[in-house]
C-alpha cells in the first residue's frame, strides 16, 4: 500500500510540474505560429511550415544521412576529448609537477577563442575529417579537463585518511577507490557540459571548415532562403544536445545510486 501511495504521489507531482511546461509551450509555439502567418514567412515561418519541412527532409529526404555523418564526427571528436581531458585533468589535479608544467599552456589555450584557431586548424590539418575532429575536440576538451581537475584536486582529505585506515596505501588504489569516486559528480558534470559544447563544435566545423552533415543542409537552405527548411535542419542540433546530456545524467545516476538510498 505504501508503494502504491508513493507512486500515486509521484504521478500527481509529475502532473503538477508538467502543467506549467505545457502552458509555456502553448504560449511560445502559438505566438510563433501566429507571427509566422501574419508576418514575413521568409524571416520567420510558422511552426506548421517548419514541422512540414522537418517531415519532408526526414522521410525520403537528406536529413538521416546528414545526421549520421555528423554523429560520426561528433563521436570521434568527443571520445578523444573525453579520454585526453579526463587523463590530463587527473594528472594536473593530483600532481603539482604536472600542474606546473601543463597549467600555463592549458590556461593560454582556454583563453583563446576557438573561432580564432580555425585558420590555423585549416592550415595544419586541412579540410578533411582530421581538421573537423580537432574543432570538436577543442570545444569539448576544456569543460571535461577543468571539471576533472577540480574534482580530483578537491578530494576531501578525511576520505584519504579513512582509505589509508582501511589499507588503501598505493597511489593507484587511492585514485581508484577514493579520489575518483569522490570526484565523480564534478567529472560527470564536465562530461555533460562537454557533450553540449561538442555539438556546437560539430556544427562550426561542418559549416566553416568543410560542408558536411547537418552543416551542408544549413548552408544550402540558408542560401536558398528556405527558412522553414533551415530551421528544420537546425532543430536536430539542440535536440541532440538535450538527449546526449540526459544520457550522461542517467549514467551519473547509475554510478551514484547511493544518493537515492
Amino acid at each position: 500500500m505504501a508503494t502504491e501511495a508513493s507512486a500515486g504521489r509521484r504521478l500527481r507531482l509529475r502532473g503538477l510540474t508538467a502543467g506549467p511546461h505545457l502552458l509555456a509551450a502553448l504560449v511560445v509555439f502559438g505566438s510563433w505560429e501566429l507571427y509566422g502567418r501574419v508576418g514575413n514567412p521568409v524571416v520567420m515561418p510558422p511552426v506548421s511550415a517548419v514541422l512540414t519541412g522537418l517531415f519532408d527532409i526526414t522521410f525520403g529526404g537528406p536529413l538521416p544521412g546528414a545526421l549520421l555523418s555528423s554523429l560520426q564526427l561528433l563521436f570521434v571528436g568527443f571520445a578523444t576529448a573525453l579520454g585526453l581531458g579526463t587523463l590530463l585533468g587527473i594528472l594536473i589535479g593530483r600532481y603539482s609537477l604536472a600542474n606546473r608544467v601543463f597549467g600555463p599552456f592549458l590556461n593560454a589555450m582556454y583563453a583563446t577563442p576557438d573561432i580564432a584557431l580555425l585558420p590555423l586548424i585549416l592550415l595544419w590539418f586541412g579540410f578533411g575529417m582530421t581538421g573537423r575532429v580537432v574543432v570538436v575536440f577543442l570545444a569539448a576538451f576544456f569543460p571535461i579537463m577543468i571539471n576533472t581537475y577540480s574534482g580530483v584536486r578537491d578530494a576531501p582529505a578525511d576520505l584519504l585518511e579513512v582509505g589509508a585506515a582501511f589499507g588503501v596505501d598505493s597511489e593507484l588504489g587511492r585514485l581508484r577507490k577514493v579520489i575518483l569516486p569522490a570526484a565523480l559528480p564534478l567529472i560527470m558534470a564536465g562530461y555533460r557540459l562537454g557533450i553540449g559544447r561538442a555539438v556546437v563544435g560539430m556544427a562550426v566545423a561542418e559549416v566553416y571548415l568543410r560542408l558536411g552533415g547537418l552543416g551542408t543542409l544549413i548552408v544550402q537552405y540558408g542560401a536558398a532562403f528556405r527558412t522553414d527548411l533551415l530551421i528544420a535542419a537546425i532543430l536536430p542540433l539542440p535536440l541532440l544536445g538535450i538527449v546526449l546530456t540526459k544520457v550522461f545524467e542517467r549514467i551519473e545516476n547509475h554510478f551514484q545510486y547511493w544518493r537515492n538510498v
